[in-house]
């Protein structure tokens, strides 16, 4: 019998930078969760964000994602995700308010971990108001994830 799928809510800046670029850490933080290495939880506020940002002019200019590769990823993100509520009111706040939801997410869905690079968000990690959660870098959790699926 298997071990239960670790269970992460990844930032929104790192489900943009592993489609935009196929090369680091988030390339392949979207590659394990396509393999179901772990279970992606997303609220709808995150899943609108996803979808505005891919929608601003100035990244379809620079980045000229395929239309088919960005229904691909909105397609995954309805089927292969955990929808979860956000947590109201959260027990400490962020520095910066626009990731608020981003919390509010992992511990309205019970995540294990909050993966992110933003320094707003990591420097929470460890906070035991937090419970369980872990707030963690990309690098940090992909150690974290079985080595093949």
């Amino acid at each position: 019998m298997s071990a239960p799928l670790v269970s992460a809510v990844v930032d929104t800046n790192l489900l943009v930078s592993g489609t935009v670029s196929k090369r680091g850490n988030p390339a392949a933080l979207l590659d394990a969760w396509r393999r179901n290495a772990f279970l992606l939880l997303l609220s709808d506020a995150q899943r609108r964000e996803v979808t505005e940002v891919f929608s601003r002019p100035r990244i379809v200019e620079r980045y000229q994602i395929p239309d088919d590769e960005l229904q691909a990823l909105f397609s995954l993100l309805e089927t292969q995700t955990r929808r979860v509520p956000l947590q109201e009111p959260l027990p400490l706040q962020v520095r910066d308010p626009k990731d608020n939801h981003i919390l509010a997410a992992a511990l309205g869905g019970r995540a294990d971990y909050l993966v992110t690079g933003d320094d707003d968000l990591l420097s929470l990690a460890g906070d035991a108001r937090l419970g369980p959660l872990e707030i963690v870098t990309v690098r940090v959790f992909l150690d974290v994830l079985p080595v093949s699926q």
